[in-house]
């Protein structure tokens, strides 16, 4: 057939392989439409490339990661994707595999039947197509249907990037299907050819399927009568089938209930045979199956997932329950035995609703969460009472959610139909929620409340209570959160559950407030044991310990909840904790480390597809590249955080101070102001003003210092300085006064200025903050010098420029050096690298190769292949000079690198 078209795609895709740029292409099309047969062509004219292969399994569309495992094991790895249980952990693994390359030859990974595939594989494989980098790999990902439709939205995202594309292989037309029948040689007129093509819609597989029924003498091309109408392609299988023995038709039927692919022992036992290994060879010899014997046992597979659909669905109702309550009692998975038990179900079952809702719940406490939404919707749609019917669907959205999979529980939604009611209204509100559709949220929340007594049911008003209490959070408001978090205890006394979910309403409502010890006890009632709950709970203790100024008790919260988090799979949660772990890292003078731990959490925060936690990530990754003066890093990731579109003010607020914080390194207070302005605005949420979670006030204080506007930086002063006090935050204390020291010494009130500069430096250095004490004394040296004390100026400003020099914060250096100058003194800059002449990523696989990691170790570290380990060390090589990593740890030791 002509496909050169599609074929071009193909090659040009491969094309930008060969020059080291990875491509994904996602082939869609409808069945039989030829989408395999152009991939198989595609490869058979490929030279030397490294194949990589699996498909999707309609019988293991919920075994989490069976379609990862075919992929691990078709390249001979030792790994068993089906123990590990975390997608990031198996993505892992995948991105290993597909980016090495053996003797430098391109690798294709061909997904078949991708749409069959389960959930876990599909998110652990997008994981690893997002993150292939510079590595030579064309990954085809072949999909029945439109891809829009058929798979996640993540996939649907990064088809649209330049790396990725969509390849719709149409119908074919007339001369198609002509080259068609030559192919199995049929030569056609060109007539005959229009009417099968007008006849099959131009599916190749219904066409071929039409040839061999047609007579062979071919007189039918020139007779004007109409061509074989099969009702269905299913009427063209029956009737090869009804050719067949009764026992190779019994056979048959058993391997279409255990599904496309099922090993071979059990379709023996399932069809009870007198005598298998001859039924079998009949049962191939229909072409309707094919026998398929390696190293993992033997299996039987039909040769088109619509051949087994029109088998199954012909089996009468009776015999199809009795074969699949019969597969039941055979196999041994628990999922397997719940869908073969399903299906045997024609009428309602209180029994198997109840084990379906049991299994679902058992699931979804481990984290297996496409099994729990498969039977819950299950559950909804055999239960008898309607009502039950939409609390199971919309608890298999809210599983879908929980999982993090919002897209698709979005999709969902939008396709079924419920009955108005305060369930409903609570799951679209979460829905809403997570969308960033502040005004829906708040409408449903309201309304699902309002209307809570028309469930009846205790336990749902406390779950419209606790995601009032979450979505009052969202907005700073801390009264009102408690409020809400008060009813859900009201109406779930002593329940565990409901007390864990709004544990963290109530410790941040309390912070917000200013309530610390109730936040504190809110927190801790929950995290000795530790449950898995308690990850979310740890993370915001760190917020609450660092402002309290513990460095060491903040970086081993985040740390800990990160570690763990993450090998839950709980990647919203490690997020946060590794955005909470980059601003210690940050403010403790570890730049080097907050720089990874920044770029892990950017990789993770939109992986999880979590807006507001992507936008943490940015904010606090931009502290380090402002600070430093790499003002293109910082500028993109001061609009990444806007990009998201904020809506609620916990998000709008993250997006104000980045780019307060990025205005203020460049030394534009007015700029600065301006960013800060929709705080203001916020200033009747108490949670705005709650420096544990955002810290702004400084910025506003020093702006205004350095705009002149002096008599609103006295007033605001006094006004912050009471929040740091009452607060008892030390760290915004030392910056207040370090502002007003600033204030003072414009008033010129020098006296008043010295002692506000000796409060500032009495606060930070207790914290063991440097780049924070820092400031406090390049400011210091400056009035120092300005007064003519040029010796104790020189002095405070050498020990300003030795931790500047440290950290290399160029533009803080920069002006220590010139006021270093003024007093005569020129100090020698140890030379270390140019932090701006190396990326983020560099820096970070810089640091971790000096501390003596592998690349292997490192990929894990950051989530990236060795292969774009590799790459980005030949760039640090390169930039640097060096030859060899011993060579780059070498200069490490020498001091010649602040690693």
């Amino acid at each position: 057939m002509d496909r050169e078209a599609e074929f071009g795609a193909l090659q040009a895709a491969f094309d930008q392989v060969i020059k080291g740029q990875p491509r994904t292409l996602v082939i869609e099309g409808e069945a039989g439409i030829g989408k395999t047969t152009l991939v198989e062509q595609f490869l058979s004219r490929l030279a030397s490339v490294r194949l990589l292969r699996a498909s999707g399994e309609e019988s293991e569309a919920h075994v989490p990661f069976a379609m990862a495992d075919q992929l691990l094991r078709d390249a001979g790895t030792a790994s068993d994707a089906l123990l590990t249980g975390q997608h990031v952990r198996v993505g892992m693994e995948l991105l290993e595999l597909m980016a090495s390359t053996t003797g430098g030859a391109e690798a294709v990974v061909f997904v078949d039947d991708a749409h069959l595939a389960d959930t876990e594989s599909l998110r652990a494989l997008l994981f690893a197509a997002r993150r292939l980098a510079a590595s030579r790999v064309l990954l085809l990902v072949v999909v029945r249907g439109s891809a829009d439709e058929t798979l996640p939205e993540g996939w649907q995202k990064l088809a649209t990037e330049p790396s990725g594309g969509v390849l719709s292989v149409g119908r074919l037309d007339p001369g198609q299907i002509a080259a068609l029948g030559v192919t199995l040689g049929v030569a056609m007129t060109p007539d005959a050819a229009r009417r099968l093509c007008e006849h099959t819609r131009g599916n190749p597989l219904h066409a071929r399927a039409v040839l061999q029924e047609l007579p062979a003498e071919g007189t039918w091309q020139h007779e004007d009568r109409p061509l074989p109408v099969p009702k269905s392609y299913a009427q063209l299988i029956l009737r090869q089938l009804d050719r067949c023995a009764p026992d190779v038709v019994g056979l048959i039927q058993a391997a279409s209930v255990l599904g496309v692919r099922a090993p071979l022992h059990p379709v023996n036992e399932l069809a009870r045979l007198q005598d298998p290994l001859e039924t079998l060879d009949d049962a191939l010899e229909s072409r309707l199956m094919r026998l398929d014997q390696g190293a993992g046992g033997a299996f039987v597979e039909f040769s088109h997932p619509l051949i087994r659909a029109a088998i199954y669905d012909a089996i009468p109702q009776a015999r199809r329950a009795a074969l699949n309550t019969a597969a039941a009692e055979l196999l041994e998975d628990a999922g397997a035995v719940m869908r073969h038990r399903v299906e045997a179900a024609t009428v309602a079952d209180e029994t198997l609703l109840a084990e379906l809702e049991t299994q679902a719940h058992e699931q979804m406490s481990r984290g297996a969460w496409a099994g729990a939404v498969s039977n819950l919707l299950a559950a909804s749609r055999l239960h008898p009472r309607p009502t039950d019917r939409d609390r199971l669907a919309l608890e298999a959205i809210e599983a879908m959610m929980y999982s993090g999979d919002g897209a698709a529980a979005r999709r969902l939604a939008e396709r079924v139909s419920f009955a108005d009611g305060p369930r409903r209204d609570s799951v679209l509100a979460y829905l809403a929620i997570f969308a960033g559709d502040l005004e829906a949220a708040q409408r449903l929340l309201a309304l699902a409340w309002e209307r809570r007594e028309l469930a009846d049911d205790d336990r749902l008003s406390a779950t419209i209570a606790q995601r009032s209490a979450f979505l009052a959070t969202s907005r700073l408001r801390g009264h009102e959160a408690l409020e809400w978090v008060a009813r859900a205890h009201a109406l779930a006394p002593g329940d565990a559950a409901t007390a864990r979910l709004v544990a963290p309403s109530e410790a941040l409502g309390s912070s917000f407030i200013g309530r610390r010890e109730d936040a504190y006890a809110a927190l801790d009632r929950w995290l000795e044991p530790r449950p898995g709950a308690g990850f979310v709970l740890l993370a915001l203790k760190g917020f609450l310990v660092l402002a309290d100024g513990n460095v060491n008790a903040a970086r081993s919260a985040f740390a800990t909840s990160a570690r763990e988090s993450l090998a839950e799979g709980l990647l919203v949660v490690a997020a946060l904790s590794l955005s909470g772990l980059t601003y210690v890292e940050y403010v403790a003078g570890e730049w080097d480390h907050a720089v990874v731990s920044s770029e892990r959490a950017i990789s993770l925060a939109i992986e999880s597809e979590d807006r507001w936690v992507t936008g943490q990530a940015h904010w606090r990754a931009s502290y380090v590249a402002t600070a430093r003066g790499d003002w293109p890093v910082a500028e993109a990731h001061v609009r990444a955080i806007h990009d998201q579109a904020p809506s609620f003010e916990r998000h709008r607020a993250a997006a104000a101070i980045a780019a307060a914080g990025f205005a203020a390194a460049r030394e534009r207070p007015a700029e600065v102001l301006d960013a800060l302005a929709p705080l203001e605005q916020m200033r009747s949420h108490e949670g705005v003003d709650d420096p544990a979670f955002l810290p702004w006030q400084h910025l506003k204080a020093h702006a205004l210092v350095d705009g002149g506007q002096f008599d609103e930086a006295e007033r605001f002063l006094a006004e912050a300085a009471g929040i740091a006090s009452s607060r008892a935050n030390p760290l915004l204390g030392a910056r207040l006064a370090h502002a007003r020291a600033k204030l003072e010494f414009s008033r010129r009130r020098l006296g008043q200025s010295i002692e506000a500069f000796q409060e500032a430096r009495a606060l930070i250095e207790p914290l063991a903050m440097p780049y924070e004490q820092a400031l406090i004394e390049l400011s210091h040296g400056q009035v120092l010098r300005r007064t003519g004390e040029r010796r104790a100026a020189a002095a405070m400003l050498l020990a300003a420029h030795g931790r500047l020099n440290e950290l290399k914060a160029l533009p803080a250096l920069q002006r220590c050096a010139n006021e270093l100058a003024a007093c005569g003194l020129s100090p020698s800059a140890r030379k270390t690298r140019d932090y701006t002449a190396l990326t983020p990523q560099e820096v970070a696989v810089t640091r971790l190769v000096v501390s003596g990691m592998s690349n292997r170790e490192v990929s894990v570290e950051l989530m990236l292949s060795t292969k774009t380990v590799e790459f980005h060390l030949s760039n640090v090589y390169t930039k640097l000079g060096v030859r060899s990593r011993s060579e780059l740890r070498a200069r490490a030791r020498a001091s010649e690198l602040t690693l």
